[in-house]
């Protein structure tokens, strides 16, 4: 009996990452070792192009972010964001500087001390 639907397995998608990274060479290393290991990824230079890339498109799995982005808005303020408008996602800092105090908790999942090697973020 044939129910209409066609006959199709299931396919996962992609997990999709958000890189928010004002040095291009940088984020384009990390991006592209993202993509060779299947994820979808998408580029944002700064706090507001990774506002913009949150705004329209949906189901981002984790976010990377630089820390210390060339203004005011950065790295630290997307965290914070994005724990209060979208809690279940992880986010992933970075920076050639030291993390935060551990006492004072953080809207982050993970820090990464640059220089570091794109597939850290891979694995």
């Amino acid at each position: 009996m044939n129910s209409g639907l066609a006959d199709t397995e299931y396919q996962p998608r992609s997990p999709r990452v958000l890189i928010a990274e004002d040095e291009v060479l940088l984020r384009l290393m990390v991006a592209d070792a993202l993509r060779e290991n299947g994820f979808q990824v998408f580029e944002a230079a700064n706090l507001v192009e990774a506002l913009a890339v949150l705004k329209t498109t949906s189901d981002i799995d984790v976010v990377i972010s630089d820390m210390h982005m060339q203004n005011k808005h950065d790295g630290m303020t997307l965290a914070h964001f994005l724990r209060q408008n979208h809690p279940d996602i992880p986010v992933l800092l970075a920076s050639a500087h030291a993390p935060p105090p551990a006492s004072e908790g953080g809207p982050f999942n993970a820090f990464f001390l640059k220089p570091y090697r794109p597939e850290q973020f891979v694995e």
